[in-house]
């Protein structure tokens, strides 16, 4: 810890020391870690304030409910995608049957 020394010195008329006298004054000690754990809350308040901010605007229901819709839309277009599949097998596998029997009986 730091320590200040001061010195008085006393002296007369003519300039002659008479008397000397020390004084040591201790500097307090500092209340440390105020700056680091104030940051921490701040950046916390300021979270939890984006969030709640955000929640109140509707953006994570928002968010949610196109992330449904798009998982919906998917789904049904795979589906029409093997409708559509199992169509198309289905008309090129009946007419090669057509024209064989055709065939065959003529």
């Amino acid at each position: 810890m730091a320590k200040i020394r001061e010195t008085e010195v006393r002296v007369d008329e003519d300039g002659h020391e008479v008397g000397r006298t020390e004084h040591i004054i201790e500097r307090p000690k500092r209340g440390g870690g105020g700056f680091g754990w104030g940051l921490f809350f701040g950046v916390i308040l300021v979270a939890g304030a984006i969030t709640l901010f955000a929640f109140s605007q509707g953006s994570f229901q928002t968010a949610g409910r196109q992330a449904d819709v798009a998982t919906q839309v998917a789904q049904e277009q795979v589906g029409e995608t093997v409708d559509s599949t199992q169509q198309a097998l289905n008309d090129n596998t009946a007419p090669a049957d057509s024209q064989s029997s055709d065939t065959a009986t003529n």
